[in-house]
């Protein structure tokens, strides 16, 4: 079976997408680091360790080729990342098999001291797991690909915002790589959860 050139293949959509089916349409919109809207508050006002975690995002600013690494712009962008979530708890790093993505969470892994983990982006089961597995305190970052993404997010019962349609699909815009997702929700809940809190963040230079 051919890869998709995101990393992105029929079967891995089909399982998570059938999750995805079952939730609702919301909307998270993109803010400064630095901003503070109601919905962050009240995520802060829940208690961390009976709290489930999941930040997401695409691989940074990508060369040409098949499986290319990330051009000069992306490398800066990966070590703004690092700054950014260089004080978060985090508990897992996970990527899929290309250097794009791996690149991206090199500096944030030497920063917080947590392993990457590679999962291939066409093996469902072990993606399916590792969201499963998020439990009270956690918080875990996945750099995926501009098709996984949404399905990542939505997996769990957040929502996300500014994609485009493809084959009925939400993509993250080709030009988009400035967009952090992060979905939070009681540990008592089964994903995707009803109560969910989504929120999307900007970091490095503007992609707009």
């Amino acid at each position: 079976m051919r890869y998709h050139s995101e990393g992105y293949q029929p079967l891995f959509r089909c399982c998570l997408w059938s999750m995805v089916l079952l939730l609702a349409a919301g909307c998270a919109h993109p803010m400064p680091v630095s901003d503070r809207s109601a919905e962050e508050n009240e995520m802060s006002d829940r208690n961390p360790s009976a709290t489930c975690t999941l930040m997401v995002l695409r691989h940074c600013e990508k060369g040409p080729g098949s499986d290319p690494s990330l051009t000069s712009e992306g490398q800066e962008r990966a070590k703004e990342l690092a700054n950014l979530l260089g004080e978060e708890p985090i508990t897992r790093l996970l990527c899929t098999e290309y250097r794009r993505t791996h690149e991206t969470l090199e500096p944030l892994a030497a920063r917080v001291g947590v392993e990457i983990e590679t999962i291939r982006a066409g093996n469902s089961s072990a993606w399916h797991q590792a969201l499963g597995d998020i439990a009270a305190g956690d918080c875990v970052v996945i750099c995926g690909h501009q098709n996984t993404v949404p399905l990542f997010v939505e997996a769990v019962g957040g929502s996300i915002d500014g994609t485009e349609q493809v084959s009925g699909q939400q993509w993250i815009p080709g030009n988009i790589f400035d967009r952090l997702y992060i979905v939070t929700w009681p540990s008592i809940e089964a994903i995707p959860a009803a109560s969910a809190l989504s929120k999307t963040r900007q970091y490095g230079v503007p992609c707009d």
